[in-house]
């Protein structure tokens, strides 16, 4: 899952060092956030992630069914923008620029 996380921060424009566990992980995504908007924005994503990261987990286990990691990666980046059109407050931002930066969208 490591690949999984460095995609998605790769994404977001962070250039990170993999910490010992999650939990240093979401600080790290707390720190860095400048504005209200932006951290909501960064745990949404980080929630669709961690989402995304137990259901395949579970269609492992339950289905045999794997993805590779760029797929995984694709899927959050789907999910995660269909959950801040229905749960952020910003503007519209259409799925090419969500995939392209997210973080623009954060902040209009």
């Amino acid at each position: 899952m490591i690949g999984v996380w460095y995609e998605i921060f790769k994404w977001l424009g962070m250039v990170l060092v993999m910490p010992p566990n999650l939990f240093y992980l979401l600080d790290c995504v707390n720190v860095v956030t400048s504005s209200k908007k932006a951290r909501n924005g960064f745990l949404l994503i980080w929630n669709t992630a961690i989402w995304s990261i137990w259901r395949m987990r579970n269609n492992i286990i339950f289905n045999g069914i794997t993805k590779e990691p760029w797929e995984l990666v694709e899927e959050v980046k789907v999910l995660s923008w269909k959950w801040s059109v229905d749960r952020l407050k910003i503007a519209p931002c259409l799925f090419y620029e969500w995939t392209w930066d997210p973080g623009s969208c954060f902040n209009r």
